[in-house]
């Protein structure tokens, strides 16, 4: 089979495809998982770090790529009874 076809080449379909990336950052927040998520950047986690009750993700040339929160209702202010 050759490299082409009568659609267009594959590669420039994976680009049509890519070319609708979204917009960051991307926050997720799942309040019954008590979780959040703030996608800073496009990128695969290799390796990740916990500082303070967040979850900092790096990709391989150690740009954070990604922040998680993992107790999120501890980052609501408590309410003084006054």
């Amino acid at each position: 089979m050759g490299s082409h076809n009568r659609n267009g080449s594959v590669r420039s379909k994976m680009k049509k495809k890519s070319s609708k990336s979204p917009t960051f950052p991307e926050v997720y927040i799942d309040q019954d998982a008590d979780f959040a998520s703030i996608k800073l950047a496009p990128g695969i986690e290799a390796k990740s770090f916990v500082k303070d009750g967040f979850v900092f993700c790096q990709d391989k040339k150690g740009q954070i790529i990604e922040i998680q929160v993992l107790n999120l209702s501890d980052l609501k202010p408590k309410r003084s009874a006054a």
